[in-house]
């Protein structure tokens, strides 16, 4: 509502020609026609944003929007698709995006969470790890079971900045950034701290368990024992992003460049590269996505050889 503490205060009577004056035929007490013109654009104003809240709905957001616009959800920490619904989430510093179109972004969060860990479970229910403004600086891990609406603690709520989370094999893999630790949960509130390393993105096996890929500060490692001891992959490209499903394991390297690897990380093959700064990368149903610097979303069906753009600002 517009303010009016700068609304110029009446002079008093006799500072201009004829005001206060009495008229023929009108009360003195007459209230004059700028006080009811104010008045009534202030009652307007009123209604006018009343309105605008009612049709925003309930869990909507400053920084939602169901048309076209430019959303800034900045550096992306995952992406993922909804098998659901299939549509495309980028887990973001102000919260959890649903990508709805080339020009459209629609924060689902109903509060600005910055999300450093994300990871899909299945239809409408993720997990995440973070921070937060309103309680502990570091989330632990959290559930959303409405598509990324509202966000319920499950564990190590104050002590654990998930920075990589995947669910395979029935259970909940995650990189702790607090204290270094690679960690695993059969039930997402017990956890076992397999060990202490310094590793960025890491992908399980979605076929074997045990079998973890890392990137490490040396290059690419491997774990055959479920993250309890790595080593050095030899002959690896340099990665930086990491992804893994049935159709073998997938890279981006910091330069852009998009491997493959179909016998679990001995091979290698280029296949191609992203338009731009990779900030996330995922695969699923043999597509690939990416999120780039500038708040733009990339995907390919062709293995990273050409990619579209899922969603760029104007």
């Amino acid at each position: 509502m517009q303010s009016m503490n700068g609304t110029p205060q009446p002079k008093r009577p006799g500072s201009r020609p004829g005001f206060g004056r009495k008229t023929q035929g009108r009360s003195a007490l007459a209230t004059p026609a700028w006080i009811i013109i104010i008045a009534t654009l202030a009652v307007l104003a009123v209604l006018t944003a009343v309105v605008a809240f009612a049709l925003r709905g309930p869990g909507s957001s400053n920084s939602d929007t169901t048309g076209t616009g430019h959303q800034e959800f900045g550096h992306v920490h995952g992406i993922a698709v909804d098998p659901g619904s299939g549509a495309l989430h980028v887990a973001t510093h102000v919260g959890l995006f649903r990508i709805g179109g080339p020009r459209t972004a629609v924060r689902v969060s109903r509060d600005d969470l910055d999300l450093m860990g994300f990871t899909v479970v299945g239809p409408g229910h993720f997990l995440a790890s973070g921070h937060s403004t309103h309680g502990p600086a570091n989330v632990g891990l959290i559930e959303s079971t409405d598509g990324g609406v509202t966000w319920q603690e499950k564990s190590l709520s104050g002590t654990a900045d998930f920075h990589g989370l995947q669910v395979a094999h029935g259970s909940v893999y995650g990189y702790n950034s607090a204290d270094a630790a690679f960690m695993v949960s059969a039930d997402q509130r017990d956890w076992e701290h397999r060990s202490r390393t310094a590793i960025g993105a890491f992908a399980v096996s979605p076929t074997d368990d045990g079998t973890v890929l890392a990137v490490g500060r040396d290059g690419l490692q491997r774990s055959t024992d479920g993250g309890r001891s790595w080593q050095l992959v030899p002959d690896a490209p340099a990665v930086g992003l990491l992804t893994w499903d049935n159709t073998g394991v997938w890279t981006v390297a910091p330069d852009g460049a998009v491997w493959s690897s179909s016998d679990g990380g001995g091979q290698w093959q280029r296949r191609g590269e992203v338009p731009g700064e990779p900030h996330s990368f995922a695969v699923q149903n043999s597509a690939l996505f990416a999120a780039l610097a500038g708040d733009r979303v990339v995907g390919s069906t062709d293995g990273g050889a050409t990619w579209t753009d899922r969603y760029a600002p104007e």
